[in-house]
Formats: C-alpha cells, structure tokens, sequence
C-alpha cells in the first residue's frame, strides 16, 4: 500500500530547552524563510524499527501555504497545495483526490515550513535539544486529534536537515533533507494543478 509523503536525538550532549523559548527560536528561524526546495528521502519505520516504505523525490514549499511534494521512486506520486487545496494525484492509478486544505499547522506537517509560524505556539508543545551540528525541535500537537504524536525537526544552522514524525500506534517517518535551497524563486505555476483527461477525480 503507498504511502504519502507526510515533512536525531541529541539527549547526549545535554542542553534541553522547553515551550515558550524554544517556540520563539523556532518561530525565529521559519519567519526568515519564505521558500524552500529540496530533495527529500523518506523512510517509514514499525514501532520495531523494521523499515516499511522507502521513497525519495523533490519538495517545494513557500508561503503562504503553497507546498508541492513529488515523490519520484520507486512510484510516482505528486502532492500539491495551492493555499486552498489539496491535490493527491497518483499517475499510475489515473487517480487524484482533493480536499479542503487544512490550515492548522498541527493538522499538515508541511504547513509548518509553509503556513503562519506564529500560530506554532497556540498548536504544539515546543523543547528544543541542541548537539555539536544540530538543532532539533520537538513539537507535541495540544490537539490529541492530530494524526500524529510528534514531530522532530533538525536545523543545521538555519538550514532544514530533517523532519521525523511519530504517530501514537508508534510508527515513525523520517525524512531527510538535501540540496536545500532557502529563500531561492519558484516559479508559482509549480503550485497549481489541474487533472488531466480520463483521470478520475474524488472529491473529499
């Protein structure tokens, strides 16, 4: 069964720094940046451990609410938000789904990198642990209905490294991020979809 793409310990070098602090810094870091593209690989993990899903392709994100994630092997997906909805389009299926688009950043990881980053405090719980290359934050949804538990996002400096999220059966997705480019043009088209001929349509 295909999964969508959805967005490090570091307990060993100490420094924990809890809620409004480390809410302010994470605000902080995302306000500076008003786009990223970046290839991505993902990896969706059992409570054991055992890898179920290895996937990787390209994402864009800008704000406000605009995301793309294309998922390029081992199938063809693409995923697209144009700041009012949703787009699932599966090529090998001649299928895509669309929503409403959700605009809760607790409710839509991607909204996180793409969405109102003040609205980061009133949705999670934020600590933040630091290594010698690494900043992580960890964001615990205060809304027990989201469709995850956490959710880990790693900076090296300024830059996005990773993002991992758990879900409350114990399932993880870790996705890590390269060829990061903060900030660069893209071109607006990227974020509009429109199905293609005989491709069917289920509207949510």
């Amino acid at each position: 069964m295909r999964m969508l793409t959805v967005i490090t310990l570091a307990t060993l070098s100490g420094l924990t720094i809890a809620d409004e602090a480390a809410s302010q810094k994470l605000n902080a870091l995302l306000e500076k940046t008003t786009s990223i593209s970046a290839h991505f690989e993902q990896n969706t993990l059992d409570p054991k451990g055992k890898s179920l899903q290895k996937i990787m392709g390209e994402m864009q994100v800008k704000r406000p609410n605009l995301f793309r994630w294309d998922t390029t092997h081992p199938f063809e997906q693409h995923i697209i938000a144009n700041g009012e909805v949703v787009w699932v389009y599966d090529p090998e299926l001649q299928q895509a789904t669309k929503q409403k688009l959700d605009k809760q950043v607790a409710n839509t990881p991607a909204l996180l990198l793409s969405g109102d980053s003040k609205k980061i405090a009133s949705s999670f719980n934020v600590s933040e642990e630091k290594s010698a290359k690494n900043t992580t934050f960890i964001l615990k949804p205060k809304d027990k209905e989201t469709v995850f538990e956490s959710l880990r996002v790693s900076f090296n400096g300024s830059t996005l490294n990773s993002m991992q999220l758990k879900d409350s059966l114990g399932q993880k997705t870790d996705i890590v991020f390269s060829q990061v480019q903060v900030n660069g043009k893209i071109a607006p088209s990227l974020f509009q979809f429109t199905p293609p001929k005989d491709v069917d349509v289920i509207d949510e």
